[in-house]
């Protein structure tokens, strides 16, 4: 097992586009890391680096101890599992795993043994002989993981692996994931646009956009203390909603709706005043009995455990956060008054389309952020 350390890693293309700017970031031994953001925030690209694949234009990446800036990707010890699975279509399973200690020169019959124990490990001993054709989608991407598994080596890096499988398919890879990290320990980077999947999967994530990180933490931290408006839009679904509201008196006034800030907060904005941006989860709102925010229901959708409810309300203004995936380009922008918001409650919850409700803010769980810079102000 090794540690990876990026060091002020920038990496520029011909065509003057930053991908990643100035990377900073210690990946610990034995640590599952998580490089998350939208499409095009050079998320794929860090990886790439790491693994040999794309040339840095500055700054240095350290393997273990050695600078890797310079060699080749089979001098780095690492194995890289693709989103496509890459397996070789006239080969056998048993080949397919095998197929890099042949490159190793591994003799065969400790090659035949590293294969069926990573086979065993990953519960496709009974596939060795079939060809990828014959594989489903969750087999063919045990065979990739075992490729990597059987040179033993000392970090894994996994770009997208879980994005080609169902829904189901998915869920249960996570778990095998999360098992087979705890029992081999080996230091992982694992690629995603799925927010799920690093909120589930890793030690820490790194959240980046545009080629910059946002924040570094473990979920938890991320979804209760986002560092950004940016974070705070990203990770929870559905999305974090965002409201104009101007702090005045140990209050912060939300449309016609005042919450009195509790002292933790307060303290956190002493001698602020002005505007500023309110964010609150949707299971964040709650029933009032008429001494709330007045609301009517849009509709609903019941999700089994839930019920997410999207309502409009005339006091309150929603500051909505639109991101371009395709362009991986951000906006903001001022809502108007009557815009959806959403808020999750129970199963049994009786709201219905149309019906008048009466919420409130749970002044506890409320983050306030700059309404200029959209930092994080408690």
């Amino acid at each position: 097992m090794a540690t990876i350390a990026f060091n002020e890693v920038t990496k520029q293309f011909d065509d003057g586009t930053i991908a990643v700017d100035s990377l900073t970031l210690d990946v610990k031994d034995g640590e599952f890391l998580i490089l998350v953001g939208p499409s095009g925030c050079g998320k794929t690209t860090a990886l790439r680096m790491v693994a040999g694949l794309e040339e840095i234009t500055s700054g240095e990446i350290r393997i273990g101890d050695k600078v890797v800036n310079d060699l080749p990707p089979v001098e780095r010890d690492i194995a890289m599992v693709f989103q496509n699975y890459a397996l070789y279509p006239h080969m056998t399973v048993a080949e397919n795993i095998g197929f890099p200690l042949k490159q190793q020169g591994v003799k065969k019959d400790e090659a035949k043994q590293r294969v069926q124990d990573a086979a065993r490990l990953l519960s496709i001993e009974d596939l060795l002989h079939r060809k990828p054709r014959a594989l489903s989608g969750g087999q063919r991407q045990r065979v990739a993981i075992g490729r990597a598994l059987v040179r033993r080596p000392i970090a894994f890096l996994m770009d997208e692996p879980l994005s080609n499988l169902d829904a189901k398919l998915r869920v249960q890879m996570r778990a095998e994931l999360i098992s087979l990290h705890k029992r081999l320990g080996v230091t992982t980077i694992f690629v995603t646009h799925d927010q799920t999947e690093a909120m589930t999967l890793g030690d820490r994530v790194v959240v980046m956009n545009k080629g910059i990180v946002q924040q570094v933490d473990t979920p938890a931290q991320l979804y209760s203390h986002p560092a950004n408006t940016f974070v705070a839009g990203f990770i929870g679904s559905p999305a974090m909603n965002f409201l104009r509201g101007r702090l005045e008196g140990g209050a912060v006034l939300v449309g016609s709706h005042r919450v009195e800030l509790p002292d933790a907060t307060r303290s956190a904005v002493s001698g602020r005043t002005g505007d500023v941006v309110v964010g609150v989860r949707p299971e964040d709102f709650l029933s009032a009995n008429g001494d709330g925010i007045a609301a009517q229901v849009a509709f609903t959708e019941s999700l089994g455990p839930e019920t997410l409810v999207h309502f409009r309300s005339d006091a309150l203004e929603v500051v909505e956060r639109r991101e371009q995936v395709e362009a991986g380009e951000e906006e903001q922008s001022a809502g108007s008054l009557g815009e959806l918001f959403v808020a999750r409650f129970g199963p049994t919850t009786t709201v219905a389309a149309d019906q008048q409700v009466s919420l409130k803010i749970s002044a506890e769980r409320m983050l306030l952020f700059d309404a200029t810079s959209g930092h994080a102000l408690n």
